[in-house]
């Protein structure tokens, strides 16, 4: 059996801003490959945020090949293969920006999660980061946010789970554990996902504890934002420059509107009552597209 662990690291916000990947390749066991590269984004603009968790600048990739200079070399090693991944929703999505964006032909390959293999797997962890997992498998992962590193872990996690399930291929932890993995492809994107309650109906649903939704961010995106923010700032821009008692009656609306539309943006982020109180007050809800007081989205 042989798969490949991949992981992506961001300048910005943006997915289409890959500044480095790394790729190790496994075949019945053992590390017979390994890649790793900085890429220089198409827009070379780096937020402090993401520098400050994995170190890279722009002064580092200003030389570095572009990600369609190095798509023929990561192609030829990932393509037909398992593609394993923490958190593969983030890594897929960088992937499928990057390929679309420079017009780049897709691979074909399944996609194996170990983010949603440990929730299936340790169902009483409260949370399931990458040093989450790697701690309770007691492997050591010394650099929390560097792309190599992070690739190893999942490796090291992909092994774990195949020693204590006995199974021969990743399918077969998949089918152990009660997920489905995902696929990345010409047009088609899907996602590994976990059906809990699936799961437990295997299992006695009285000794596996319910997992707490990690405190982490809304998974509400720009677009739907979009949807709920125009219509409720028309409403109270227009209503409320109107010289009238019932003008600004219905101005009151888009007001809350406003704030219907930040408390669904804003809802199980980190102190989210006081960036929604900023986000509404003080910038008439602009922050929500910068994603100002929510967590990373990995």
């Amino acid at each position: 059996m042989e798969y490949v662990a991949i992981d992506f690291q961001t300048a910005n916000r943006w997915h289409k801003s890959a500044c480095s990947v790394a790729l190790v390749t496994v075949k019945d066991g053992k590390i017979i490959d390994t890649f790793y590269s900085l890429i220089r984004p198409g827009i070379l603009h780096f937020d402090k945020e993401n520098t400050a968790l994995h170190g890279i600048t722009k002064e580092m990739v200003k030389d570095a090949p572009y990600f369609d200079e190095l798509w023929p070399l990561i192609k030829e090693k990932i393509n037909g293969k398992t593609l394993v991944t923490h958190y593969a929703r983030f890594d897929m999505d960088v992937l499928e920006e990057e390929l679309t964006g420079n017009e780049l032909a897709f691979p074909s390959c399944p996609v194996f999660c170990t983010c949603v293999l440990s929730q299936a797997m340790f169902p009483e962890m409260p949370q399931h980061r990458l040093q989450d997992v790697t701690e309770k498998i007691g492997f050591n992962l010394e650099q929390r946010y560097n792309a190599m590193a992070q690739a190893r872990a999942c490796v090291a996690i992909v092994e774990y789970a195949l020693k204590a399930t006995g199974a021969e291929f990743l399918q077969d932890v998949a089918d152990a554990y009660h997920f489905h993995l995902g696929y990345i492809g010409k047009d088609v994107v899907t996602e590994c996902n976990f059906n809990r309650r699936r799961a437990l109906s295997y299992e006695d649903i009285n000794a596996a504890p319910v997992v707490q939704k990690p405190e982490t961010y809304s998974d509400m995106d720009n677009i739907t934002y979009l949807k709920y923010w125009v219509p409720s700032i028309a409403i109270s821009f227009i209503f409320n420059s109107i010289n009238a008692e019932w003008a600004r009656a219905i101005g009151s609306i888009g007001t809350l509107g406003l704030i219907y539309a930040t408390y669904l943006r804003f809802k199980g982020t980190k102190r989210p009552f006081w960036y929604g109180f900023v986000n509404i007050f003080f910038t008439a809800g602009v922050l929500g597209f910068f994603d100002v007081g929510r967590a990373p989205k990995k």
